[in-house]
């Protein structure tokens, strides 16, 4: 199963992916908010799909045009997650 961090629009949305099968999608405001939510929301996420952290085996992030800041943050997020 894949995680996405979508921050390409202009809300950050979570895409849960198995294989090329979208099984489930979360938008929420607050791109630039992004350090206080992105992690509640991910816990939310996984916790109303009914998805444990150990079955996501990848997680991606598309990048934000608008903010390079918000993408480190996602980036330090998710590579926190895999460790």
């Amino acid at each position: 199963m894949i995680l996405i961090i979508d921050l390409s629009k202009k809300e950050p949305c979570l895409i849960l992916k198995q294989g090329n099968k979208k099984i489930a999608n979360h938008e929420w405001t607050g791109l630039y908010q992004l350090s206080e939510t992105l992690i509640l929301e991910i816990d939310k996420f996984l916790k109303k799909n009914k998805i444990k952290l150990d079955n996501i085996k990848e997680i991606k992030v598309v990048p934000s045009k608008e903010s390079m800041v918000s993408t480190r943050i996602a980036k330090a997020v998710a590579l926190g997650l895999k460790i």
